[in-house]
């Protein structure tokens, strides 16, 4: 037997890797040459093993439930949307079937702000009017999905993307409003902790723990290994308690660390119009003077989620991530197990009665099944129609029917047309910039200062997670360098309701969830988002697989982890464009033009452009804002 059988053996590894899946390796170091290569889906297909699946080498394990076909982007998913990127329709325009359908509003994008745009047009035109959205997925809700396991008897579930929320405050807006019509509850029961097991502080999302802002909230275990000065690799218990004597900084490191953690927001500089102008590296290094340790040490969140390292973001952006807010003004946010997936079904239980079942509590939503048969039936007011890629749409003049507009998409290989007196873009600038044939130039032009970044979330399924408990730390930390998978992971303590009620124990499986921004410091923000992509989509799921147990069973020696007997499954969820970059500019515009966000969600004629993107930071707040305006755009364009 091989050594690299025998590795992969002893890091329980599914299946053996070939010496191809190495290939994969070359492409990582070819930096700008990357530019120039071909769709790295193509990439992926050329070096998967020889008779193996393409398909299957990127997708990967994909849990089990509803889900199971609909991990991130699939590679069905890349393939599609590359063919619209590369011009393969415009090339060899399609001759699309006329469905002779006609609808008062169509909506491209079955994520959560097309869902809203939905809800809300129903609900404001009394609910009479035709509605369709397409979706180029498997399953509805965007980035808001969930990974579903079976491990040892127990279902667990975890978010593909979006989570974390905020039980709304009454009269606070369209997210309190949304509450109030689906009677979500705004308390809730968590998992039950044993009082006879030492006490542990829980993250309830997978955000808290990340930034060392809510230590005196959650427990966050760091990891120090050589590289960064430890002359011992391992772990450091909550290393800000004690002024981060524990850690391998240097005295003038751990100073400026300090002082950057006791920064609240209120220096005098920190006007967000100013903020716009600079990097957030700028910001750290020139305007507060500080050590450059206390870029690199935010620089894993700030490329997480602003997409683009500190020298290529905004200042606004990053000062925003990191700031503290003071003791008693910080609360942990809180995720439903599937992240806010539990939203975008919600939605469509609204959208189309009986799709979740006939429980409409919020149990029955958490755990009910799709009923996919329900979704696009002829004759209820709003169809939902999946696996429908769009292609082209555009005003058209129609005899004796005034102005419509036309809507082309591929579905299972063939194309169709129909139209509407209406259509709401809720799906991102990368897409809408291809589809829209009569896009103005000047939203075009807007559309180019447009750059996105991906986003890798991991769900590790483990049997058991007694080796974090050793640590005294749901969740852990470490220094990454871009050579590690991501920088943060932690098992949550998570909301249960009847049929819903994980046990929450360190010798009982649970979730441990990862998540990783893929950004290349030095690079202008537009090129990192290009070389993230490529990384992202001509990786192999064996090799990230690969690089998952390895990091884990390095990190965690003498905890007694094993790789091979404790990890269940590995579901990844690759997002492409999941962060719009927002470099210094992009709020508030440059050299005195407005910012092309602005410009962009103007929209034009009977096209409505609506997307999260617009508010910057890609989340349920800002989707709820902007489906809701194109919900009242659509009304009067319809009325």
């Amino acid at each position: 037997m091989s050594n690299d059988k025998r590795e992969d053996e002893k890091l329980g590894m599914g299946v053996a890797m070939t010496r191809r899946d190495f290939l994969n390796s070359a492409l990582l170091g070819s930096g700008v040459a990357l530019l120039g290569a071909a769709c790295p889906a193509h990439v992926l297909a050329q070096a998967a093993p020889v008779g193996g699946d393409a398909a299957k080498a990127f997708n990967g394990y994909g849990g089990i439930g509803d889900y199971a076909q609909a991990n991130g982007n699939t590679y069905a998913v890349v393939q599609s949307a590359h063919k619209i990127r590369d011009g393969i329709y415009q090339a060899a325009p399609p001759h699309p079937e006329d469905t002779g359908e006609a609808y008062d509003l169509v909506i491209v994008g079955g994520g959560l702000t097309g869902l809203m745009a939905a809800h809300q047009y129903a609900k404001l035109s009394g609910g009479g009017r035709k509605v369709l959205i397409l979706d180029n997925h498997p399953i509805f809700g965007g980035e808001a999905r969930q990974n579903d396991f079976l491990v040892d008897g127990v279902h667990l579930i975890g978010p593909q993307g979006s989570n974390d929320f905020y039980p709304p405050e009454p009269g606070s807006g369209v997210v309190d409003e949304f509450f109030t019509d689906f009677a979500i509850p705004r308390e809730y029961s968590l998992q039950d902790w044993d009082a006879s097991l030492k006490p542990l502080r829980f993250s309830q999302d997978n955000y808290s723990n990340m930034d060392g802002f809510q230590e005196d909230m959650v427990d966050v275990a760091y990891y120090f290994g050589e590289k960064d000065g430890a002359k011992t690799p391992g772990w450091q218990l909550n290393i800000w308690s004690d002024q981060l004597a524990r850690t391998p900084f240097g005295e003038a490191e751990r100073r400026d660390l300090l002082r950057w953690r006791a920064d609240v927001g209120h220096s005098g500089q920190d006007d967000p119009r100013f903020l716009d102008t600079i990097t957030y590296q700028h910001y750290l290094e020139v305007v507060k003077g500080y050590d450059p340790q206390v870029t690199r040490f935010a620089q894993p969140m700030v490329g997480l989620l602003g997409g683009v390292s500190a020298d290529a973001v905004s200042a606004r952006v990053g000062h925003g991530l990191v700031t503290s807010a003071g003791p008693g003004e910080r609360h942990l946010t809180m995720s439903y197990p599937g992240g806010n997936a539990t939203f975008a079904r919600y939605l469509m239980s609204g959208l189309v009665p009986g799709s979740m079942g006939a429980d409409t509590s919020f149990a029955g939503i958490l755990s009910g099944k799709v009923n996919f048969a329900l979704l696009d039936r002829p004759g209820q007011p709003t169809r939902v129609r999946l696996g429908a890629t769009v292609i082209q749409v555009a005003h058209e003049q129609l005899a004796g029917q005034g102005e419509t507009v036309g809507v082309v998409y591929e579905k299972g290989g063939n194309t169709y047309r129909l139209r509407a007196r209406a259509v709401v873009m809720a799906s991102g600038g990368w897409v809408n910039k291809h589809v829209l044939a009569d896009l103005p130039d000047a939203i075009r032009q807007a559309y180019g200062e447009f750059s996105y970044a991906p986003a890798l979330i991991a769900n590790v399924a483990v049997r058991h997670w007694r080796f974090l408990y050793r640590l005294g730390a749901p969740a852990v930390r470490w220094m990454d360098d871009g050579t590690l998978f991501g920088f943060a992971a932690n098992i949550r303590r998570n909301i249960v309701a009847p049929g819903h009620q994980p046990p929450l124990h360190p010798d009982r499986p649970a979730l441990l969830t990862f998540y990783m921004g893929l950004y290349t410091p030095g690079y202008d923000a537009h090129t990192q988002g290009v070389l993230g992509r490529t990384r992202l989509l001509a990786t192999s799921y064996a090799q990230y697989e690969r690089q998952i147990r390895m990091q884990m069973a390095q990190m965690f020696a003498g905890t007694g982890f094993d790789p091979a007997r404790d990890i269940a499954g590995i579901v990844l969820n690759r997002w492409g464009h999941a962060r719009v970059i927002q470099p210094p500019g992009f709020y508030y515009g440059r050299d005195g033009k407005p910012p092309a966000r602005e410009v962009v969600a103007k929209g034009y004629g009977r096209i409505i452009i609506a997307h999260s993107e617009l508010n910057g930071a890609q989340n349920y707040r800002g989707a709820f804002e902007h489906g809701a305006r194109a919900a009242r755009e659509a009304l009067k364009l319809t009325a």
